[in-house]
């Protein structure tokens, strides 16, 4: 299947997962700002804008498959 997406839909994608806790040192994991607090149990992306497309699409996939 191809979707057409554009970058913001992109970053709502990873916004909307978060990395098992085995993926938090990956580099894209820590490049795009990641933290996790325990005490919450909530995520937050702080530098997806830094990320390039390609990357933003990596850390998605990062993101989702670290919790198979």
């Amino acid at each position: 299947m191809n979707v057409d997406l554009t970058r913001e839909d992109i970053k709502s994608l990873v916004k909307g997962t978060s990395p098992y806790y085995n993926v938090f040192s990956h580099p894209l994991v820590m490049k795009a700002g990641h933290i996790f607090s325990d005490q919450n149990s909530s995520t937050s992306w702080g530098s997806l804008d830094a990320l390039t497309d390609l990357e933003l699409m990596q850390l998605y996939k990062i993101c989702k498959e670290s919790w198979n």
